[in-house]
């Protein structure tokens, strides 16, 4: 079993003694004597643990070195996933030594910075509609309208091509996942021959792309200059002599077959955009590392924060070669982030990040019911405005998720059941707005009659510290849910990988989900989808990633499949319970209510009476509630509710020292809001009675009970795994690639630097544009 080309090392590495020496420079043989004594008797044959064959990797380390399965063994030693709990574990002096190996082998080797290896980039649906639009000055989008359909209509790109796959960044713009997808020349050309059509009925954009109103009679100069122009802007640099030349005789055979000049003029152009040079972002290839030039840097900065093309400014700077110094990269930086073109970040990198970008297709015509189409339209647009917000009022990456403000307009507040604050946000120096479906402050959704469901969304301060933030937004809560119900599963594994960027692999030979369903079913056990739930995740196999995920997901589980609060979260008061209530005693009008108290009160201190709805579907209003005895009456008149919301729901009444401690009767006024479906309890709390019993453990032992204090955790305890993810989320959708081990030395500088600026994600942005492997370049 041992490894073929390892030399045996002195006896020092058995008894976990690593010299101080070795930390700066460890050699391969002490890394394969280091897992071959404790980790290669799992790790080895045809199923290895976790599909991690070190015996492998170690005999094909100087052929090939597999980056990823290192990277992937590098973290299960750091995390002390390996060795596993029932064996022995490794030394600090031991691990130290593997990850200083590591660092000099994958991170910096040979001592030197990389950039990682570039790849053409083939654009995306999104940057190729952006793109024509750009270069022909047309308007590709279809106006979003007030329709009974309450929908956002297909674009023609979005007709004739799908969503892109996520590659192994995370994102569509994965240049890996990009050049594995076929490219149908044949769609392209039926696509970009509907969006040249356009110009046939736009004379601002036929005059501003041949110079002239007129289409007609137009020189042989003229027209090498119309195409020079045109295949400068669509290849984002100048077009070479030969290139213009083969373009030149597509327009000269159109015309020797009977077309029109402005016939011809179109088939050069669709000759461009079938072009390599159009469908890729392609970069000089230039052997080993070297910084970007000034025209790849710009065409890189625009990609990256609008998805389309560099404007003249930026054109201008690069052409002289002052785009490369860092102060003016970071002064375009801003500029173009201030704006609003930079609506494609919230569309793709925050619409991918968070998986709301969907919503936008199921809000698609007929791809929905009339009434669900518009729901999800509503969801996206919340959560589109939300994340653009953060960047707007430049505010800290943890705002993400937990904030307190949303968009919202008076319908969807309704459904939600949230209730909202009076106060507004001031933030100076914000941002100009974006504009939801267009990429520019000119174009406005058409402005009819909005319909009561698809009013405009409006920036509210929300007075429920449940809500704000992607972990409770709508948009999440559908998109962690399946057609008819929820899964905790799912919106635990959500957060996991979304906020804490922990990806969960499937283990072999575990049942799957149905099977525990099948098997519940055979044994007439009457058991609830989350009972089912529980059940599954308890088997051996499932519980070291279940232990993670479901204390998350049925947190979350207050809120339907549509994020709709249906349940208030499960709060386990030790206080004394006095009496509860129940559907049959609840009037649908304001009525007094009385219950005699068995209980002892405390004279001379405050005690609090708490109304808490369990379960049901209508709420309890509550208002006048008074405490009766034979020899004084106290009363709390203020309004409070209980449901799948509460407000108010604690009344407090202040008794006397002479106050009797018995004999007490308590009444109040009462209904059920829009029926009598609740059933709750009424408990007494003492200072001795405040404290709240967390109802899920995470596994570093803090609990929650609320999502406004599961959001609290990930904020505080988590801190770093956030700020962690929020970092290489960024910069994967930046350079369109996985982050490598080579990018660790520019994360941690990005790290630092947002540290300092209170991890504002603008300055994050920023720390991106002005890294190592965003401003240069390495090919093999």
């Amino acid at each position: 079993m041992g490894c073929k080309r390892y030399k045996q090392i002195a006896g020092f590495f058995s008894l976990g003694l690593w010299p101080g020496a070795l930390m700066a420079s460890v050699s391969f043989e002490v890394v394969s004597e280091l897992l071959e004594s404790h980790c290669i008797d799992c790790h080895y044959g045809e199923k290895p643990k976790g599909g991690i064959n070190i015996e492998a990797l170690l005999d094909r380390f100087d052929e090939s070195p597999n980056v990823e399965i290192w990277e992937k063994l590098e973290r299960a030693i750091v995390e002390r996933k390996m060795p596993p709990e029932d064996k022995k574990s490794l030394s600090n002096g031991q691990v130290a030594t593997f990850t200083t190996w590591f660092e000099n082998e994958f991170v910096l080797p040979n001592g030197i910075e990389r950039a990682g290896i570039n790849h053409p980039r083939r654009l995306t649906r999104e940057e190729l509609q952006n793109t024509l639009e750009d270069i022909l000055h047309l308007d590709i989008r279809q106006t979003v309208t007030n329709s009974r359909l309450h929908v956002i209509p297909e674009t023609i790109i979005e007709k004739f091509f799908s969503a892109g796959i996520r590659g192994a960044s995370g994102f569509s713009n994965d240049a890996t996942a990009l050049s594995e997808e076929s490219v149908d020349l044949q769609t392209y050309a039926r696509c970009f021959s509907a969006v040249l059509n356009l110009l046939d009925s736009d004379e601002e954009a036929r005059e501003r792309l041949f110079g002239t109103k007129n289409t007609t009679d137009l020189s042989a100069t003229a027209t090498k200059e119309i195409l020079r122009g045109f295949g400068t802007s669509a290849f984002r640099r100048s077009i070479k002599g030969d290139e213009l030349k083969r373009f030149l005789t597509v327009y000269e055979n159109m015309r020797e077959n009977g077309r029109t000049e402005y016939e011809s003029i179109k088939s050069s152009f669709l000759a461009m955009l079938l072009s390599p040079m159009f469908l890729y972002r392609l970069e000089e290839v230039s052997s080993g590392l070297s910084p970007l030039p000034a025209g790849e840097l710009a065409i890189r900065l625009s990609y990256f924060l609008w998805s389309s093309p560099p404007d003249d400014e930026l054109k201008n700077l690069a052409d002289n070669g002052e785009l490369v110094r860092p102060e003016v990269l970071k002064k375009q930086f801003h500029r173009l982030l201030a704006d609003p073109k930079r609506v494609a970040l919230a569309e793709n990198l925050g619409g991918e990040w968070f998986d709301y970008k969907h919503l936008r297709r199921k809000s698609a015509v007929n791809k929905r019911s009339d009434r669900m189409a518009g729901y999800y339209r509503t969801q996206y647009e919340e959560a589109l405005l939300f994340f653009d917000s953060i960047i707007r009022y430049d505010q800290p990456i943890f705002r993400l998720i937990d904030a307190d403000w949303m968009f919202i307009n008076k319908h969807q507040t309704n459904i939600y059941r949230i209730p909202l604050k009076e106060d507004s946000m001031e933030v100076d120096n914000a941002l100009p707005a974006v504009n939801i479906h267009y990429r520019n402050e000119d174009r406005k959704i058409y402005e009819g009659n909005y319909e009561y469901k698809h009013l405009p969304l409006s920036l509210k301060m929300l007075d429920d510290p449940n809500r704000g933030g992607f972990l409770t937004l709508g948009s999440t809560l559908s998109a962690t849910s399946t057609e008819n119900r929820t899964s905790p599963i799912r919106r635990g594994a959500w957060v996991m990988e979304r906020i804490l960027g922990i990806h969960f692999e499937i283990p072999e030979n575990v049942p799957d989900l149905e099977e525990s369903q099948k098997k519940a079913k055979e044994q007439k056990l009457n058991l609830s989808p989350n009972e089912i739930l529980k059940l599954h995740s308890s088997q051996k196999g499932c519980a070291s990633c279940h232990k993670y995920i479901d204390p998350v997901g049925f947190g979350l589980e207050i809120y339907d499949q549509l994020g709709i609060q249906r349940s208030a979260p499960k709060v386990r008061i030790t206080g004394k319970e006095l009496f509860t209530w129940e559907p049959k005693i609840i009037p649908r009008k304001y009525e007094d209510r009385s219950w005699d108290l068995k209980l002892e009160l405390e004279p001379g201190k405050i005690n609090e009476v708490q109304f808490q709805y369990t379960k049901g579907s209508h709420r309890l209003d509550i208002r006048n509630v008074r405490l009766e005895s034979s020899l004084i009456d106290l009363e709390d008149k203020h309004f409070g509710y209980t449901g799948h919301a509460t407000h108010k729901n604690v009344w407090k009444f202040n008794l006397p020292t002479e106050a009797p401690t018995e004999g007490w009767k308590l009444t109040a006024e009462v209904k059920g809001d829009g029926g009598n479906n609740s059933y709750g309890v009424v408990s007494l709390l003492g200072d001795e009675h405040k404290e709240i019993e967390p109802a899920y453990k995470l596994p570093n032992g803090k609990g929650f009970t609320r999502p406004a204090d599961l959001k609290e955790l990930l904020v505080n305890e988590y801190r770093d795994k956030v700020i962690d993810n929020a970092v290489k989320k960024v910069l994967a959708y930046a350079v369109g690639r996985k982050v490598l081990p080579t990018d660790r030395p520019a994360i941690r500088r990005i790290k630092e630097s947002i540290a300092k600026h209170d991890y504002s994600m603008n300055k994050l942005l920023e720390e991106v544009v002005l890294s190592y492997p965003f401003r240069n370049k390495e090919h093999q």
